[in-house]
């Protein structure tokens, strides 16, 4: 699986901020940038989306916990698909229209 992009749509200091990581030939990404940049957060993204975002995270200061949101898109072979992760107890993995995705928690 590699990720053709990350969407910070709600999440840390970020509103609406789409990195797109597009596949090259040695397929391998550096993300840089000054202190304070967002690169750890762009990293906690990902982790929040592949594995739910904590109940108690640290990434919901400038938007309400119930607002948080991050979503990608993921490709896997021929197969891509395109996913979003709320902050919440339940059905928190949605499709890009905001329908819960069953059995994938």
């Amino acid at each position: 699986m590699r990720i053709l992009r990350l969407d910070l749509t709600r999440y840390g200091c970020f509103t609406d901020r789409r990195l797109d990581i597009p596949a090259g030939p040695a397929d391998f990404h550096i993300v840089f940038g000054p202190n304070e940049a967002g690169k750890s957060t762009a990293l906690s993204a990902i982790e929040d989306l592949l594995f739910g975002i904590d109940p108690k995270s640290r990434f919901g200061f400038l938007h309400d916990y119930k607002n948080m949101l991050v979503g990608a898109a993921l490709e896997n072979g021929a197969e891509t698909i395109d996913i979003r992760r709320r902050k919440g107890n339940k059905d928190t993995l949605l499709t890009p229209g905001g329908v819960p995705v069953r059995g994938g928690e």
